[in-house]
């Protein structure tokens, strides 16, 4: 399972790692957008960071999903193998 799940895992670990920059520059754009709640270039970083999230966010889903799955099937065929 290890070497065919090793992949899953680690698109999970870096779309994680990822969520977790983006939360950080999502709350620096809210900061500068409470003093400049108008000004275009913040909103326009506010647009970018909020789709790189929602991008980020689906796939880290799927990547998990993969991974769930790739688990379950190591499961069975381990236990094809001791029946």
């Amino acid at each position: 399972m290890e070497n065919s799940c090793d992949r899953y895992v680690l698109q999970v670990k870096k779309a994680k790692e990822t969520v977790g920059v983006l939360e950080a520059e999502l709350h620096q754009i809210r900061l500068k957008l409470r003093n400049a709640p108008t000004d275009a270039a913040f909103l326009r970083e506010l647009k970018r960071i909020t789709l790189d999230m929602t991008i980020t966010l689906n796939e880290l889903e799927h990547s998990q999903s993969m991974l769930d799955d790739c688990k379950m099937q190591f499961m069975k065929e381990e236990e094809r193998y001791n029946d």
